[in-house]
C-alpha cells in the first residue's frame, strides 16, 4: 500500500476509536476534538448505501463498455483476451489513481475497478490458456488456480482489501484439494495459515486493513483444518472429490472415523476458547459457525428429530444463552465479569447502521395509492300515480 493511504486508514482508526471513547464517557468532546487535530483524515467517507450504489454503477459503465467493444471488434477468442487484457489493465491503473486521491478512495470506486481489473485479468489468462496454448482442463485448471494466489496476494497487499485476502486463501486451498493427499494439505496449510495470520493481528507495523486481511486468513485456515477434520467430510470423501484423478472410494477404518468425530466436536470448542481468552469477536463467531456445523453432522449420523426442529431449537438455545450471559453481565459488579461486559463501548455504530439498511431502501419506494370510497351517486327514479309519471 501508499504511504498515503496507510496514515489515512491508522487516522480513521484512531479517530473512530476516539469517537467510541466519547461515547463510553471516558473522554469528553474537547479531548475527541483534539485528537482529531493531532490526526486529520482528509478522505471522505461516505455511507455504506452511497458506497454499494457507486461501485455497482462504475461496474455496470465498465462492463457496458466492454460489451460494446466486444460486439464492435468481434467475438473471437484472440479479441477478447486482447480486450480483456486491455481492460485489467485499464482497471488496475485506475485503481491505483483513486486510491491515490483522498476525495475518491472510499467512495466505492476503486474497489469495483479493483476487482474488475482482477476478474478480467484473470479471464484474459484463462482463454490463452485454453485457446493459445490449448492446455487440457485439468492442466489449465492448476494454473489458473495459481494465478489467482498470486493475482488476489499481490492485490491484497497492494490496496488492502480483504476480499482479495479471502479468494487467495480459496484458490491456494482449491489447488491443495487437487494434488494427492488434499486432505493432509489442507490440514497442515490450513494450520500454517492460522499460525501465522494470528501473529500479525495486532502487528502495528501492518495497515489496518492488512490487518484485517490477517483475520480473513485466521477464519479460512480454521474452516479448512475443520473440513479436513470433519467426519461428514470423511465419511462423504468431500475433499477428494477435488483431485484431479478420483482416486478409488475406501471406506475410512473405524478407528479414523471416531477420532474424526472427537475431532468435529473439539475444533468449535477450542475456536470458541480461543475467542474468548483473546477477546476476538470475530474468532468467537467463527466458533458458533463450526459448532453449528458439528450439530448438523450430528443430526446426519443420528436422527434424533427432523433437521429443521433441530437447527430450531439450537437457534432457540443459543438466544436464551446470549440473554442469560447479558443479564448476569449487567448485574454483576460495574457490569464487567473476568474482562467480559455487556456495554457496546467502543464498538462501531456504523455496523449496527446497516440494518437499517433495507428499512430505508425501502422507504424510497412509492407507497400504494390508497383506494377512493365512492360517495353517494343517485341513480334516478321515478314518482307519479294514475298514469301520471316523471323523472328525476
Amino acid at each position: 500500500m501508499r504511504a498515503d493511504s496507510i496514515a489515512w486508514e491508522r487516522a480513521a482508526e484512531v479517530r473512530a476509536a476516539a469517537a467510541g471513547w466519547r461515547r463510553a464517557g471516558f473522554i469528553d468532546a474537547a479531548t475527541e476534538r483534539a485528537v482529531g487535530e493531532a490526526f486529520p483524515d482528509p478522505c471522505m467517507t461516505p455511507s455504506l448505501v452511497w458506497r454499494a450504489l457507486t461501485a455497482g454503477a462504475v461496474a455496470a459503465i465498465v462492463l457496458c463498455t466492454l460489451t460494446a467493444c466486444v460486439l464492435a471488434f468481434g467475438e473471437t477468442a484472440s479479441v477478447g483476451q486482447v480486450l480483456l487484457l486491455l481492460f485489467a489493465i485499464a482497471c488496475l491503473v485506475a485503481t491505483d489513481l483513486l486510491e491515490a486521491s483522498p476525495r475518491l478512495a472510499r467512495r466505492g470506486a476503486a474497489g469495483a475497478t479493483s476487482v474488475l481489473g482482477v476478474g478480467f485479468l484473470l479471464g484474459a489468462f484463462a482463454l490463452f490458456l485454453s485457446e493459445t496454448l490449448r492446455l487440457r482442463l485439468d492442466d489449465g485448471i492448476d494454473a489458473l488456480l495459481m494465478a489467482g494466489v498470486v493475482v488476489c496476494a499481490a492485490s491484497c497487499w497492494r490496496w488492502g482489501n480483504p476480499l482479495f485476502a479471502a479468494l487467495a486463501a480459496l484458490s491456494l486451498l482449491l489447488l491443495l484439494g487437487r494434488m494427492p493427499h488434499g486432505r493432509l494439505l489442507w490440514l497442515l496449510v490450513g494450520a500454517v495459515l492460522v499460525g501465522l495470520a494470528a501473529r500479525r493481528l495486532d502487528t502495528h507495523a501492518w495497515a489496518p486493513s492488512h490487518r484485517l486481511g490477517a483475520a480473513v486468513l485466521v477464519v479460512a485456515g480454521t474452516a479448512a483444518v475443520y473440513a479436513a477434520v470433519n467426519v461428514y467430510s470423511f465419511d462423504e470423501h468431500l475433499l477428494e472429490n477435488l483431485a484431479r484423478f478420483t482416486p478409488d472410494r475406501v471406506a475410512p477404518s473405524r478407528p479414523l472415523l471416531v477420532v474424526s468425530a472427537i475431532a468435529t466436536a473439539a475444533v468449535p470448542l477450542a475456536v470458541l476458547a480461543w475467542g474468548a481468552r483473546s477477546r476476538r469477536a470475530f474468532l468467537l463467531d467463527t466458533g458458533i459457525v463450526l459448532a453449528a456445523l458439528s450439530l448438523v453432522t450430528l443430526r446426519h449420523y443420528v436422527h434424533v428429530a427432523p433437521l429443521w426442529t433441530v437447527l430450531s431449537l439450537a437457534g432457540a438455545a443459543l438466544v436464551l444463552v446470549a440473554l442469560a450471559v447479558e443479564r448476569a453481565l449487567r448485574r454483576a459488579p460495574r457490569r464487567e465479569r473476568a474482562g467480559f461486559t455487556a456495554e457496546p463501548l467502543f464498538s462501531d455504530e456504523r455496523r449496527q447502521q446497516t440494518l437499517q439498511i433495507v428499512p430505508v431502501i425501502a422507504t424510497f419506494t412509492p407507497t400504494a395509492a390508497a383506494a377512493e370510497r365512492p360517495g353517494f351517486a343517485g341513480e334516478g327514479g321515478r314518482f307519479g300515480g294514475g298514469g301520471a309519471t316523471e323523472k328525476f
